[in-house]
């Protein structure tokens, strides 16, 4: 088998995994076509650990609330005017 030959099936397997950018793989080096699918594979392996990680936190959420870790707190969305703003700014000026 040529290489040309294994390249195209090389794609059509990449494509139907769902990798992007397969149509590119004619203008790529072999070692090129492996690093993109490393890179594909990596990133499923990312989504899967965050699924199973959101998953894990559901399933305490049902069975054990008090389990749970604390949420980090959230920071107040007080909105300033502009005069407080100013006053603000210069108060940190140094008085000459």
């Amino acid at each position: 088998m040529n290489l040309r030959r294994q390249v195209r099936l090389l794609q059509q397997q990449a494509a139907r995994m769902g990798v992007p950018g397969t149509e590119r793989f004619f203008a790529m080096t072999p070692f090129e076509i492996s690093l993109q699918l490393e890179a594909f594979a990596a990133s499923q392996r990312q989504k899967l650990e965050e699924m199973h990680a959101s998953a894990h936190l559901q399933a305490l959420a049902f069975h054990a609330p008090r389990r749970l870790p604390v949420s980090p707190p959230v920071p107040s969305a007080r909105t300033m005017t502009p005069e407080e703003m100013k006053k603000r700014l210069l108060g940190w000026r140094r008085k000459e």
